[in-house]
């Protein structure tokens, strides 16, 4: 249960703090955007 909270909170703000650095660095942002989304999705399988 616990890991589930933990990795979609990490997932969750993985995906705006790329959305944000891909105002100003656009590859690396792009890049946290894609692996957030990943993590939030895998928390999803511990459901």
């Amino acid at each position: 249960m616990y890991k589930t909270i933990a990795l979609s909170i990490l997932g969750v703000m993985m995906l705006m703090l790329g959305i944000y650095l891909s105002t100003h660095w656009i590859i690396i942002g792009t890049l946290m955007s894609i692996f957030g989304g990943f993590v939030m999705g895998g928390s999803s399988y511990f459901f």
